[in-house]
């Protein structure tokens, strides 16, 4: 009976994870679609004499980042698919891509010391956490 069940929520399980596989496919396709209709529309349809200005051009960064973000999330959900394991490389590869992001769309002018600071030990504890992984990757291959 215990099996049963285990197996019942373990498909129901699989079944969530296939469908919001799918929805993040048709999420990036579509981002992706809107991202070149926008770069394509600056560029060669906009009246204005700077075809891409700083601003455009940071969300432009800011929308490639973003679906960066979503096609690592989609390699950790089709990981886990595969293996049935969480991979934590993946998790951390992705928090660095947000926190770049982040720091690639934040305005200057209004950042307190006190956030840059919460940035940087953010940023300093996943690059720490990605070379432990990577270190005890090469060291568990050795032997």
């Amino acid at each position: 009976m215990d099996k049963k069940i285990l197996k019942i929520i373990t498909d129901i399980e699989m079944i969530i994870y296939l469908i919001l596989m799918v929805i993040l496919i048709a999420i990036l396709i579509f981002s992706t679609y809107e991202l070149a209709f926008l770069i394509i529309n600056a560029l060669f349809f906009d009246e204005t004499l700077l075809k891409l200005e700083t601003k455009g051009i940071l969300a432009a960064f800011e929308f490639f980042l973003l679906i960066l973000i979503g096609l690592e999330l989609m390699e950790t959900i089709k990981s886990f698919l595969e293996t049935k394991k969480i991979q934590v490389e993946i998790v951390i590869i992705l928090a660095i891509i947000a926190v770049a992001r982040k720091i690639i769309i934040i305005d200057p002018m209004t950042i307190t010391n006190d956030v840059l600071l919460g940035i940087g030990v953010v940023v300093f504890a996943l690059t720490a956490g990605y070379f432990f992984i990577k270190k005890a990757d090469s060291l568990g291959s050795e032997s």
